[in-house]
């Protein structure tokens, strides 16, 4: 028998299929000063900026992000440059990076500064709206019209074809409770199944960069790993200084 709540989800996901119209976002509240965001920045987090900033293109972030979204954004490319190192263009493998359960792909200015090639970004609840009525699609499409030839799915990552030569997937549904808190119906958890979809759309030479919160999600991705059987390399606790999170993450380095 389901819970009331599963049967909340199942309505609320219908109703977000049924009414997914968005008007088409034409811009978006970004940050006016980017010195008064990185005054704020302490001792590290500006040496940190500094480097990422000499080592990558961020000159168009502050057009891109709002502030939350900057920081996040200088978080991850933290975690790249220090996790995979910087790659230059003509070491990198050919093909395009996939960003999946990408959201409103507020995370492509990093991903695009990391690896300058075109990215795609999967996002299954992409009708998921927004209090000023624009759903995460509507921002995602604006996003990828801001990369050249990058492109935004709407749907579930078992549905995307292709080879990717990089693969970005932060906090993945590998327990049921956070899936039920973002208000998913109990189909859509499918861990296994979204892992083996994910290796198998990893291009030869390419690598895939996961992140987990908690100690508990951790060592549910490890059990994921050894069932699906991938070269997995274990990266631990992964920090940064732009941490904005309370809690602790994990970090995985997939290559085929």
């Amino acid at each position: 028998m389901q819970r009331p709540s599963e049967y909340s989800r199942k309505l609320n996901w219908w109703l977000k299929q049924c009414f997914s119209y968005s008007p088409t976002l034409k811009n978006k509240r970004s940050i006016k000063s980017l010195n008064g965001v990185t005054k704020q920045f302490s001792t590290a987090q500006r040496q940190c900026f500094d480097q990422l900033n000499h080592r990558y293109s961020l000159d168009d972030w502050a057009q891109l992000c709002n502030r939350t979204e900057f920081i996040e954004n200088l978080y991850l490319l933290d975690l790249l440059d220090q996790h995979i190192g910087e790659v230059s263009v003509d070491e990198m493998v050919d093909g395009m990076g996939l960003d999946i359960g990408c959201r409103n792909f507020s995370h492509l200015p990093a991903l695009s500064a990391f690896m300058p090639r075109r990215w795609a970004g999967v996002e299954l609840d992409a009708h998921a709206r927004y209090w000023n009525g624009f759903t995460r699609r509507a921002y995602g499409e604006w996003m990828v019209k801001q990369r050249e030839e990058c492109r935004y799915i709407a749907g579930s990552l078992l549905d995307v074809e292709g080879s990717f030569c990089m693969i970005s997937w932060v906090l993945p549904f590998v327990s049921e409770a956070p899936l039920q808190r973002w208000g998913l119906p109990a189909r859509f958890f499918q861990p296994q199944l979204l892992l083996e979809k994910a290796c198998s759309l990893l291009a030869s030479g390419g690598e895939m960069f996961v992140v987990n919160q908690g100690e508990r999600e951790a060592e549910a991705q490890q059990k994921l790993f050894d069932a699906v059987q991938v070269k997995v390399e274990t990266l631990g606790k992964i920090d940064s200084v732009f941490s904005p999170f309370k809690h602790s993450r994990y970090g995985w380095l997939v290559s085929h």
